[in-house]
């Protein structure tokens, strides 16, 4: 099974050159920063309401998302290498952001009215983790959110225009 990581080309994000990527590997610097990191929406209550037991690895600071399929080219494509790979509701994630466009809006309430608060709603974000295996195994939600929580290898990288 594969994995992948699109290349985005935009005067918005930081450009990473791919030869760069090839030489050092991918990981939360060289990662395209496109993808958003929902745990980092409101870094104080993922941090607050995070799971005790969970362990060390699990840091959102080094994290980078990548996809299930291809979406569009150019991208990078490696094999799963790892088992600090985890998968998160997205569903949940678009949730938490509408709390972030309702700030941009003035706090009118209109992104978030019927939403559960911001707490809950981090809580249920935690409880969606799953491993890559499991939520392979077992589809629990149908728009998955992946993150890789250690660098990718440079030699298993590909890059594909």
């Amino acid at each position: 099974m594969f994995l992948y990581h699109m290349v985005i080309y935009s005067d918005i994000y930081e450009n990473i050159c791919p030869q760069t990527v090839l030489k050092e590997g991918l990981n939360h610097k060289t990662a395209t920063k496109w993808y958003s990191n929902s745990a980092n929406l409101f870094p104080d209550l993922t941090d607050r309401l995070r799971p005790i037991s969970l362990p060390k690895w699990i840091d959102f600071k080094v994290a980078f998302g990548v996809d299930l399929e291809v979406d569009e080219s150019p991208y990078y494509r490696f094999p799963v290498f790892s088992e600090k790979i985890l998968v998160f509701n997205r569903d949940i994630s678009s949730d938490l952001f509408a709390y972030i466009e309702d700030m941009y809006d003035g706090g009118k309430g209109r992104m978030i009215e019927g939403l559960p608060s911001k707490e809950d709603l981090v809580k249920n974000y935690w409880s969606s983790m799953n491993t890559l295996e499991d939520y392979l195994k077992n589809k629990p939600f149908n728009n998955p959110e992946v993150y890789i929580f250690e660098q990718v290898p440079a030699n298993l990288i590909d890059y594909i225009e």
